[in-house]
């Protein structure tokens, strides 16, 4: 056997068992290789935009694009909590959707932004 084709064999082996993983993952499993991140703006005691409709496993970055507000980002739910804690102007925060379920999003410091997001 030429020295090239026992150097592919190794590769050709591992490109074979993750194939093979990918065919037998559950439906969750892709549901994460497929998910989305999606950028929410903290400006003018607002969430931009103020509903968000996604999937299980998909991301939420909040962006505070504020020059001299802090904000606090959290959720208090049964089945879900976060808690950002205090986010200074320019700085990002990322939050995973790991439940699916309707919640609300809040600022601790500015109790009327509120941004709603629906996880199927």
């Amino acid at each position: 056997m030429p020295l090239r084709n026992r150097r592919l064999r190794p590769l050709l082996l591992v490109g074979t068992l993750v194939l093979a993983g990918l065919c037998a993952a559950p439906p969750a499993a892709w549901a994460m290789l497929s998910s989305t991140t999606r950028v929410v703006l903290q400006k003018g005691r607002h969430y931009v935009p103020t509903d968000l409709f996604l999937r299980r496993g998909d991301t939420i970055t909040l962006r505070n694009e504020d020059s001299s507000q802090t904000h606090h980002a959290f959720i208090e739910a049964d089945r879900f909590s976060f808690d950002a804690g205090d986010q200074e102007p320019g700085t990002e925060t990322r939050l995973v959707l790991a439940e699916a379920g309707d919640f609300v999003i809040q600022c601790g410091i500015h109790p009327k932004m509120k941004l709603t997001i629906h996880v199927q």
